[in-house]
């Protein structure tokens, strides 16, 4: 019974990810989004090189969105807006996901960071939704972009960021920094 229960224990542990560092050693990021980001990106046939992690679950006013480096276990962070139908109240906290077309809310689960197009907002980076949760991303146009409303001068007037329809919204500077470091392709994780 020991030796079954010990050789289930190595092979859960071999199942799990390796990573060349610990992850975020600042402690950064909450313990639990983390976890669910790492255990979605696994769903998806794991993450390489970076992992991004959106945690709405904080404040508008915070650095919610973690760029997690699976090499070096170095995060990043950057304020990001969420959407006008996931803050009806206009508190800066997320209350609701949806990804239904129309709510204007922020969609969660996993995506992936796709190709930069030039729109309404200038440069922006479409995402495509891997789960059941944010499948028609696309055909609502939840991209990544910058907007006024991101901007360090509305969070100082206001004390939050704006409201979005549903994207991943930065400050210019920030968009700039982000898009740096964040190739095409990588995972992106929304929860809260």
């Amino acid at each position: 019974m020991i030796r079954a229960a010990t050789a289930l224990i190595a092979v859960l542990l071999l199942a799990l990810p390796v990573y060349a560092a610990e992850l975020d050693p600042e402690g950064r990021i909450r313990p639990q989004i983390l976890s669910a980001a790492l255990s979605a990106a696994e769903a998806h046939d794991g993450a390489s090189g970076k992992l991004v992690v959106v945690d709405y679950g904080l404040h508008s006013s915070k650095e919610r969105l973690f760029v997690v480096d699976l090499e070096s276990g170095a995060v990043s962070a950057y304020r990001t807006a969420h959407g006008l139908g996931s803050d009806p109240d206009h508190d800066g906290f997320l209350d609701n996901f949806s990804g239904k077309s129309g709510s204007q809310a922020s969609p969660e689960g996993t995506f992936r960071f796709a190709e930069e197009y030039y729109g309404k907002h200038g440069q922006s980076f479409r995402l495509e939704g891997l789960d059941e949760t944010n499948r028609n991303s696309r055909a609502r146009a939840i991209v990544v972009h910058s907007a006024w409303y991101a901007e360090p001068g509305f969070l100082a007037q206001h004390g939050k960021l704006g409201r979005s329809n549903g994207c991943i919204v930065f400050s210019k500077a920030d968009l700039a920094r982000f898009i740096a470091e964040v190739p095409e392709g990588t995972l992106i994780f929304v929860g809260k």
